[in-house]
């Protein structure tokens, strides 16, 4: 069920709203935009809600603009903010992008990220360290995109009640192909990562199209798999009973210090029915971004090539950074408090996965067997997401984890045999106590990944080739020493 109030209602008094004042401030939102074949896609993005303006801003850097173009021809848009400790918000509204003046353009979303608890350490090092700027300043080449915001919803035990708050504009003219069949959908290792994450319980958040020309919506998920490896999302008030063919699902870890992002989304079928109702993909898209300053650095020289492609398009200048971040005031976030205690487990807990994740890679790599090649697979990707996870949390208390520790996690957790199970109950025995204090300490909205021991083989997955599966344990070792350099190291 969706209840619509079409109350007449200022923009402004979007700031009586009690779910929307806690979310004044730069924050990590799920986007939906409607890409040209009409199916919603979801993107994570930094932005920020101004309830007395009746506005969402956020942006992207030039040459990342699939959300741009998707804009361009379908203006209206929705964004989720889903926390584990609040009533999930809905915003949907009309999309407008803001080029032209580079400086000016960055001034503003330096003057967005600078409210309460400021811009993460890299932004903030980026914008006002001269060492950076110059490696940065393609990356802060920004396209400003401002969502005049028309229905609010808050999601309770009756499902989304959308509260209209001003009016919407002209229907757009996006072009509505039928997507292609999902029996083109051939799992890859992208594939393979998002499901670990779905078995995880890590949140997920599901993305259909609302009918002629209007705004996605978006709902927070539950999802599962079944024993044959199908996607199971769970059915809910407001979602259409019948097949929904473009239905996007996205499952994320994200982080609101942008320190850790992960994100793996299937584009597919939705299947009629109540209760758990399956998705059949049909094709698959995300990102994976470690934290730490060695893949920002990464970061950083691939958004200054996409941008250099750009250059003579004009359409954005280049801004001039440090200015932009005098003019606004940047600062930058507090860092994270916690006891000792869970300090003390967050550094062994990261100093473990980060020396087992490669093991595990290196086994699958070597594995002729498929099916243990999908077991090896997962519980690599799965500590992978719990270094990552520990790495941010480090990051953010500004933590560094002595090298002899690392070095006496590599040694103490190599393989000691080829037994699967045992190794893996062996690493689940060593790690518990860690995570225990974790699970008592952390508030729940830092609780991003949820590590459950391997039960039996992996439903519905398939094993790498023997070259990609070689290929995914170079990428794990290189990740881990990456997330090993930066936690050894601080710049001065």
């Amino acid at each position: 069920r969706i209840s619509r109030t079409v109350a007449a209602m200022r923009s402004a008094e979007l700031a009586d709203i009690p779910e929307l004042a806690r979310l004044d401030r730069f924050l990590q939102w799920d986007l939906a935009t409607v890409n040209p074949w009409g199916v919603p896609v979801l993107a994570a993005t930094g932005a920020r809600l101004l309830p007395a303006s009746g506005e969402i801003w956020t942006s992207t850097t030039v040459g990342f603009q699939a959300k741009v173009r998707n804009i361009r021809r379908h203006p209206k848009v929705a964004l989720l903010r889903y926390e584990p400790e609040h009533r999930p918000v809905l915003v949907r509204g009309e999309a407008e992008v803001l080029e032209g003046d580079g400086t000016t353009n960055l001034t503003t979303l330096f003057e967005l990220m600078s409210g309460p608890e400021g811009a993460r350490p890299l932004f903030y090092d980026s914008a006002s360290d001269l060492r950076w700027r110059g490696l940065y300043r393609q990356y802060w080449r920004r396209i400003l995109i401002r969502v005049r915001v028309v229905e609010v919803g808050v999601f309770g035990p009756d499902g989304l009640e959308l509260r209209r708050v001003s009016s919407w504009g002209p229907g757009s003219g996006a072009s509505r192909r039928g997507p292609a069949s999902h029996r083109d959908f051939q799992p890859g290792a992208l594939d393979r990562r998002g499901r670990q994450m779905l078995l995880d319980g890590v949140p997920s958040v599901l993305a259909v199209p609302s009918g002629g020309q209007g705004a996605p919506l978006v709902y927070p998920a539950q999802v599962r798999q079944d024993r044959a490896g199908r996607i199971l999302v769970r059915d809910q008030p407001g979602l259409p009973a019948g097949a929904v063919p473009r239905t996007s699902l996205a499952v994320r870890v994200l982080d609101d210090t942008y320190e850790l992002a992960r994100q793996v989304g299937w584009i597919g079928r939705l299947e009629p029915g109540t209760g758990w109702r399956a998705l059949v993909p049909r094709s698959t898209y995300g990102f994976t971004k470690p934290p730490g300053w060695i893949p920002d650095l990464a970061a950083g020289v691939a958004a200054r090539a996409a941008a250099g492609r750009e250059i003579r398009s004009g359409r954005v200048s280049t801004p001039e950074v440090g200015s932009a971040a005098r003019r606004a005031g940047l600062t930058r976030a507090a860092p994270l408090t916690l006891s000792a205690r869970a300090w003390a487990a967050l550094e062994e807990l990261f100093s473990a996965t980060n020396a087992i994740a490669p093991w595990y890679s290196a086994w699958a790599a070597l594995a002729p067997d498929p099916a243990l090649r999908a077991q090896l697979t997962y519980l690599a990707n799965r500590f992978e997401l719990e270094r990552d996870w520990t790495q941010a949390l480090l990051i953010r208390g500004e933590r560094r984890v002595p090298g002899h520790r690392l070095a006496g996690a590599a040694v103490r957790l190599h393989p000691r045999s080829l037994d699967l199970n045992s190794e893996s109950r062996r690493h689940d025995r060593l790690l518990e106590r860690s995570r225990r204090v974790l699970r008592r300490e952390l508030p729940d909205d830092l609780r991003v990944a949820v590590v459950k021991p391997l039960r039996g083989p992996v439903a519905g997955q398939r094993g790498l080739p023997l070259d990609r599966a070689a290929r995914e344990a170079v990428r794990s070792a290189a990740f881990s020493g990456a997330a090993a350099l930066d936690r050894l190291m601080r710049r001065g």
